[in-house]
């Protein structure tokens, strides 16, 4: 490994939290059914990564920006803004995700825009996927 790979793996900090119980609505605000501009919200309670101890809330909002209006497209293309809610302050996260149903979650990675408290200043990835009813939320810090 090179000096810059040594020195780039040791600046990448990893940090996982679990959400559950995630109510989600979607709001229809155009032609009837899914259209550009209808709004998909969620909230849930966010837990270590061991899924027992409930440590904070997750809340995001997304704008359909291409529904999944012609027989070729697959999902529905949204713009997303995501914010974990932690002891110590929060981190905000955005990025377009591909829903194939905007009532459900659908897996994928986001761009760490920033932060509060503790996390203020942060950069980096954060990679979500789907176990059952749980996301599984890993965020890659870059410092």
């Amino acid at each position: 490994m090179s000096e810059t790979q040594e020195k780039n793996k040791a600046l990448v900090r990893r940090f996982t939290v679990v959400s559950k119980n995630h109510e989600n609505k979607v709001v229809d605000l155009g032609a009837r059914g899914p259209s550009q501009g209808d709004l998909l919200l969620t909230n849930a309670s966010l837990y270590d990564e061991s899924g027992k101890e409930r440590i904070g809330r997750f809340d995001l909002l997304c704008a359909i920006t291409d529904p999944a209006d012609e027989p070729s497209e697959k999902a529905h293309i949204a713009q997303c803004t995501k914010t974990f809610t932690l002891p110590g302050g929060e981190i905000s996260v955005e990025g377009v995700a591909a829903y194939p149903n905007l009532s459900g979650l659908a897996p994928g990675f986001n761009a760490i825009s920033g932060g509060t408290g503790k996390y203020a200043g942060v950069g980096g990835e954060q990679r979500f996927e789907l176990r059952g009813k749980k996301v599984i939320d890993t965020f890659h810090f870059i410092e």
